[in-house]
């Protein structure tokens, strides 16, 4: 973890740690996610931001074209539910019809690539994401016996990962946000007052300070000024606000949301 830390970019970092985990765990297939807006379900599942290393071409390809991450069951468990997901379950739950067929076209065209492997939910810094470590070589059989030996170093491994990754690029690129939103939101973080602010970025009236923190507001989803300093804290767009809030993410109205039209989830786990 340490020679990954010191790596200044995501892709680097993933990279040397889906290699690791190839040698030393035999996953030959890794994926790595974040969601921001956790304003409904769907927002949840078609802005949840992906990064990939291993897996097949012809699947990425299919998964990126035509949309399938706003159908994937394993994008809805690491965001909404804490835990471990087995690939061998989603599979027996496709096959059963546990699941409802708009998500069922997922694993169903995963079969093809990807034969066992499992999903985590992870949480830092208020960053809500998850890990799909994937095999094409081990039956879901052996994997899943192999994980239940192993898994648990795995799954620290994977955590201590989450803990220093930094999206702060991808967000930013996300999110459309500016330079400037990010000077006010810097500032702001610190503390400063709006006379403050204007008196170091030389903006001609307090009003663009408010404008600023509005746009981020929008664009991060957040509620409020003080949910805003903290998600973006979170993303690693700021450092940490001076004044943090406890409850990072509002999960309560996707939580609702999910329970009223998916209850089959809560009984995978």
């Amino acid at each position: 973890m340490a020679r990954i830390r010191e790596e200044p970019d995501l892709d680097t970092r993933i990279s040397l740690f889906s290699d690791f985990l190839q040698a030393e765990f035999q996953y030959d297939g890794f994926t790595y996610g974040v969601g921001f807006d956790f304003t409904s379900m769907e927002a949840l599942l078609s802005r949840f931001l992906l990064k990939d290393s291993g897996l097949h071409p012809e699947w990425m390809e299919a998964y990126t074209t035509d949309a399938l991450g706003a159908k994937d069951l394993s994008v809805l468990h690491v965001a909404l539910r804490e835990g471990i997901l087995l690939q061998s379950q989603v599979f027996r739950a496709a096959d059963s019809g546990e699941i409802p067929d708009h998500f069922s076209e997922v694993p169903n065209r995963a079969r093809d690539f990807l034969k066992s492997g499992f999903f985590l939910s992870l949480r830092a810094r208020g960053l809500v994401g998850g890990m799909g470590l994937h095999s094409s070589t081990m039956t879901p059989d052996q994997h899943d016996a192999r994980f239940a030996r192993h898994g648990h170093i795995v799954v620290e491994l994977c955590r201590q990962f989450h803990d220093i990754a930094c999206w702060r690029q991808e967000i930013i690129a996300a999110t459309g946000l500016t330079e400037a939103n990010l000077q006010i939101l810097s500032l702001r973080a610190q503390g400063l007052r709006d006379k403050q602010i204007i008196e170091i970025t030389g903006h001609a009236h307090e009003n663009s300070v408010g404008q600023h923190m509005e746009r981020v507001r929008q664009k991060l989803f957040a509620q409020n000024e003080r949910q805003t300093l903290s998600l973006a804290a979170g993303l690693g767009l700021i450092g940490q606000p001076e004044l943090p809030d406890k409850r990072l993410l509002d999960l309560e109205r996707t939580a609702q949301d999910v329970a009223r039209r998916a209850g089959w989830l809560h009984g995978m786990t």
